[in-house]
């Protein structure tokens, strides 16, 4: 069973030390029970993958971006 968007953007929580979750450095949004993250710097936020990192001011675009690369990955 899938997550829609809104139900995905619902799992989001808030950790001050993703590095200790082992994911992102620093702070940032946890999603679907820790499988992956978007980081926070300053005044906007990082997708890290696939040996990239997208930047954006806008947290809507990026957990979209992350929703299609979460279940693009459990299609594969």
């Amino acid at each position: 069973m899938t997550m829609s968007f809104e139900e995905f953007q619902g799992s989001r929580d808030y950790s001050d030390d993703l590095h200790a979750e082992g994911l992102c450095e620093g702070e940032g949004f946890v999603y679907a029970d820790g499988l992956c993250c978007i980081e926070k710097s300053g005044a906007v936020y990082l997708l890290h993958s696939d040996g990239r990192t997208l930047v954006s001011s806008d947290l809507t675009t990026l957990e979209r971006e992350l929703y299609q690369r979460f279940y693009r990955a459990a299609a594969a």
